[in-house]
């Protein structure tokens, strides 16, 4: 009768081979039971595994990134600029007086809070010259599309003179813009006057021009 052992070492040879795979026998021992014909037989045989010989045949593959030589171009969102119609220095959407005469002072809203006419007044008149008549128009306006404001105009000279008649010719000067602005339809309760003679220069007195810029009207809008 074959030897069984036999049999077994061999056909797990086989196998091993087969697989290309080597044999590792461990150490432990197992008992296998088998029919030899008339009756079963136990026996004890030495455990086997299989390795296979390139362990790393069953990792897993990693692929290499593929990366593009095309350049990508990121555009930025366009930034659109704001507008200021009025040239006041305050972005519409912050004016709350958007038709602000040019060369008026304003605050943080765009409102005007101040403006200084320089009416080119002659020596010792307080005619409103021909010169001033976009000036006056450019008032006239402001005052009709803002009923809730009022000014307060105020005359000034230059030093030629003493403050007994350059005193009365400021306010006169004062005086003859506001019934200007009346004759155009502005009620004269929104409108005060006054005068201050040559007090407050605001430039030389020394020259013809310097004295021209000091024969003057400012009005404060309130």
């Amino acid at each position: 009768m074959k030897n069984p052992l036999f049999n077994l070492h061999t056909a797990l040879a086989l196998s091993a081979l087969l697989m290309g795979s080597v044999v590792n026998i461990q150490a432990a021992e197992q008992n296998i039971t088998y029919f030899d014909g008339e009756q079963n037989r136990t026996m004890s045989v030495a455990a086997e595994s299989f390795a296979p010989k390139h362990p790393d045949c069953c990792l897993e593959k990693k692929s290499t990134p593929i990366t593009s030589s095309v350049p990508v171009t990121v555009v930025a969102p366009a930034v659109q600029s704001e507008g200021d119609a009025d040239a006041d220095s305050v972005f519409d959407s912050k004016d709350q007086c958007p038709d602000t005469p040019k060369g008026y002072q304003v605050d943080a809203k765009g409102c005007p809070k101040s403006v200084t006419l320089h009416l080119n007044f002659a020596f010792a008149s307080n005619l409103i010259p021909t010169s001033a008549a976009q000036d006056v128009i450019d008032l006239t306006n402001f005052m009709k599309n803002n009923p809730a404001s009022n000014i307060s105009i105020v005359g000034h000279t230059d030093i030629i003179g003493n403050d007994e008649r350059n005193q009365p010719r400021s306010e006169a000067r004062a005086r003859a813009l506001a019934d200007r602005l009346i004759t155009k339809g502005i009620d004269a309760n929104r409108i005060k006057t006054s005068g201050k003679g040559s007090k407050e220069p605001i430039a030389t007195n020394n020259t013809d021009a310097g004295r021209a810029q000091n024969r003057r009207i400012e009005i404060e809008i309130r």
